[in-house]
């Protein structure tokens, strides 16, 4: 290989490397770890600072609002385990109390968990309330198909 090849190929080989470290830095940086609230609890304090994302039930009643706009704190549970939340932006429609809620951020030195993100789901919002029998629409649904009609 000549010199002037081989000057190519390296240049090539070192542009490609640091497009790898580059990608693999910025994976890291914006990963969000998903944790159980149990697991969380037993977390190391430098694992603290990392994106984490905790899902749980929101408490009956824990819902404080403070003086600060929008800012409110309440507990989220899940197995028996209770995490306290902040939070400082808007809620969502379906934060109710008993509802299914994910946030993210991470957790603080104060011994409570600062969410930048938060979801919730109302699981009565997406139920049916009536039953039906399917049993009644078997028969119309078989006979469209089997050119019965």
């Amino acid at each position: 290989m000549s010199g002037k090849k081989m000057k190519v190929a390296v240049s090539f080989a070192v542009v490609v490397v640091l497009l790898l470290w580059l990608i693999v830095s910025g994976f890291n940086e914006n990963m969000q770890y998903y944790v159980k609230i149990k697991d969380l609890k037993a977390m190391p304090g430098e694992q603290f600072n990392k994106g984490l994302r905790v899902k749980g039930y929101l408490v009956s009643d824990s819902i404080e609002e403070t003086q600060k706009s929008l800012e409110i704190f309440f507990t989220m549970e899940e197995d028996g385990e209770e995490m306290r939340v902040r939070y400082t932006k808007e809620r969502p429609d379906t934060f109710k109390d008993g509802a299914e809620v994910i946030v993210e951020g991470h957790f603080t030195d104060a011994g409570y968990f600062d969410a930048n993100m938060l979801m919730a789901k109302c699981p009565s919002k997406y139920e049916s309330t009536d039953e039906y029998n399917t049993a009644d629409y078997s028969d119309s649904a078989n006979k469209e198909f089997d050119g019965t009609n």
